[in-house]
């Protein structure tokens, strides 16, 4: 997709806070009609910057923000026609929830009559026709992001900005709120920018996940092959629980590891090269492979009960592997397919390791 077919397309970007290195750096970042493009990263990697330099509340040092295929650097962000919704949802706490949806309508300079109509319409659309003459204060964080929503799709924008909007909620309201949004923007056919720190929000929402360090994005891919083909170790150990081990390449199929030798999926990384493998905890299975392939013993040093999974550390010579099941029990051998050992350009530190690990 060319920048000119994007509704939103940012051409080498960057902005730099005066007085800090914190910025972004370089962006090039396109977002299709219908769209809905998630970002990830740390705090402090860029993330808000990225969304309020498409909404125009920051004029980017160099480079192009092409919105509907016109350069918007310089337009005003009320000119973009954009709508974002806030971590805080921003409403008025004076006005009733249809007065908060039609406020973007008046700025516009709709009759009242219509402001109205419009803002009862887009209430019923989120399911909050009941609650149309209520304030703020008298919903609960669900119908207020719900309201922030109405508000920012009632004037029918070109693009959608989201900037971690269900942060201020509990977990059973966030994935209720989750299945909201991604139904409204299906809805809406409308192109799309979720800022989240939330890793999972981030797989199961998005059609393409950028993950940013330093201003700068990393990769940008979809939810599954960023998970189970990341760029770098960086991004692999970001993206969900890995286990990262240094290796030396011995052939087409093998490499050389602080744990032993593994059997990997046939690959064109030269013999002799240092790289790093990557191993996903799900893939660390109980009991000895058939075939006494990546098989090793060892010992759990550590063990947690996660509801629908248990996850342990399981101390085997050279090092210490992440893994996930379901299965009860002891736990003395455990082994994982070829296919699941990728190799990562680079090497690591000597020792196997294990990332990733916020459990």
């Amino acid at each position: 997709m060319t920048s000119s077919q994007a509704v939103i397309a940012l051409e080498g970007v960057s902005y730099a806070y005066p007085g800090s290195g914190a910025g972004i750096f370089g962006v090039d970042l396109v977002i299709g009609a219908g769209e809905l493009v998630a970002v990830i990263g740390a705090s402090g990697c860029g993330k808000s910057t990225l969304l309020k330099v498409i909404a125009g509340f920051i004029r980017p040092d160099q480079g192009r923000v092409v919105i509907a295929g016109v350069d918007a650097v310089g337009v005003p962000a009320r000119e973009r026609h954009i709508g974002v919704v806030f971590q805080s949802y921003a409403l008025f706490p004076h006005m009733r929830a249809w007065e908060n949806v039609a406020y973007p309508l008046k700025l516009r300079g709709r009759s009242l009559e219509a402001r109205r109509a419009a803002a009862h319409a887009m209430l019923d659309v989120v399911g909050l026709s009941a609650h149309a003459d209520k304030r703020p204060g008298q919903l609960s964080g669900g119908q207020q992001q719900r309201v922030a929503l109405a508000r920012a799709l009632v004037f029918e924008p070109r693009a959608l900005l989201l900037d971690e909007p269900l942060s201020a909620l509990d977990a059973a309201m966030r994935v209720e709120m989750r299945d909201e949004i991604l139904r409204l923007q299906r809805v809406h056919k409308i192109a799309t920018l979720h800022i989240t720190h939330d890793q999972e929000e981030a797989l199961s929402m998005a059609d393409r996940v950028a993950v940013m360090e330093g201003g700068r994005i990393l990769q940008l891919d979809t939810p599954r092959n960023l998970y189970d083909r990341p760029a770098s170790r960086a991004v692999a150990t970001f993206v969900g629980h890995a286990n990262i081990l240094p290796a030396r390449v011995v052939s087409a199929s093998r490499v050389e590891t602080p744990i032993g030798l593994l059997s990997t999926a046939p690959h064109d990384m030269p013999v002799g090269a240092s790289v790093a493998v990557l191993v996903r905890p799900e893939r660390v299975r109980p009991g000895p492979s058939p075939d006494a392939v990546n098989t090793f013993a060892g010992t759990i040093t550590r063990d947690r009960f996660l509801g629908s999974l248990r996850r342990f550390d399981f101390a085997v010579a050279g090092g210490t592997l992440l893994g996930e099941t379901n299965a009860p029990g002891s736990i003395e051998v455990v082994h994982f397919p070829p296919a699941a050992v990728q190799i990562l350009p680079g090497g690591v530190s000597s020792q196997a390791i294990t990332e990733g690990e916020r459990a």
